[in-house]
Order: structure tokens, then C-alpha cells, then sequence
């Protein structure tokens, strides 16, 4: 009986392995993303529509990084007093560097910093089997700009002068 119980403690162990629990917590962006209203200079306000496929997946971090990849991946339209800003970069820059944005964009990647969660603004729903997580957020575009731009990741805007 002691064996058995071995056997099923390795079995599970094998099963949730480091790498399968990495692959996990690393939830694919599906998301909206249109203007929130203007923000300072250097910031865009966003409000983020998330889709998740499990309650347990629910959380601002996704939302944060949904905004991260939208400002520089899709860019968004008019509306809320906001005139459309296109992305930073294109899809061909992010399939180009797709290792180093895989992990910009992981759970534990670097895309949160550019954003901050504004307060009271997450709103839940359930849609079928799947989650919808809206809310507002705040994209240091400059400082991401800068950063990407050091990395070699962007185009700097000034190369031309």
C-alpha cells in the first residue's frame, strides 16, 4: 500500500512539473482595447476588455498586460474625447522578435511596469464558459518607447535627424 502511494506522489509530481506549471500561468492575450479618455503627456488611458477562460485567471495583471500589447501591437480608434492612435509597432516586429516578447509579455515579463491599474475600474462578467475582465489603465507609452527603442526592439522616431 506504501508503494502505491509512492508511485501516485511521483506520478503527480511528474505531472505538475515546473515547465507545466510555467505553460499554464503564461494565458494567450485575447482582448479589445479603445480609448479611455486623455491622459497626461507620455501616458495613454485605455479601457481593455480581457477574455479568460477560467475564474482563476481573473486578475488586473492580465488586463495591465492586454494594454501593454495593444498600445504597441493593434493601436486603437476614436472615441471618449480621443483622437485614434495607431501601434507603435507592427505585427512583423513582434513575429520578428517573438522570443523576446514571449517573455515581455509573460506573467512574470516586464510589460506591467508600463502600466498602472486605475483603481475601482475592474468590472467581471461571465460570458458562456469564458470570463470577460474590463477595465481602465494607464500605458507610460514614452518611457515604453524609450525602453524598447534601447532593447534594439523599435525604430527610434528621431534616426531620420
Amino acid at each position: 500500500m506504501k508503494l502505491f502511494n509512492y508511485l501516485l506522489l511521483a506520478m503527480g509530481l511528474t505531472l505538475l512539473s515546473p515547465n507545466t506549471i510555467c505553460a499554464k500561468k503564461d494565458i494567450p492575450l485575447k482582448y479589445e482595447i479603445s480609448c479611455a479618455g486623455s491622459g497626461t503627456q507620455g501616458y495613454y488611458i485605455v479601457k481593455v476588455k480581457a477574455t479568460v477562460d477560467k475564474k482563476g485567471d481573473i486578475s488586473e495583471a492580465i488586463v495591465k498586460r492586454c494594454a501593454v500589447h495593444g498600445v504597441l501591437f493593434r493601436g486603437y480608434g476614436p472615441g471618449q474625447g480621443c483622437t485614434s492612435q495607431p501601434p507603435m509597432a507592427t505585427s512583423q516586429t513582434e513575429s520578428q522578435n517573438k522570443k523576446y516578447f514571449a517573455s515581455f509579455f509573460a506573467v512574470d515579463g516586464d510589460s506591467e511596469k508600463y502600466a498602472t491599474f486605475v483603481e475601482g475600474s475592474m468590472q467581471t462578467a461571465r460570458q458562456g464558459k469564458k470570463y470577460v475582465v474590463t477595465g481602465v489603465v494607464s500605458v507610460a507609452k514614452d518611457l515604453l518607447r524609450k525602453d524598447l527603442e534601447a532593447a534594439g526592439k523599435l525604430k527610434s522616431l528621431n534616426s531620420g535627424f
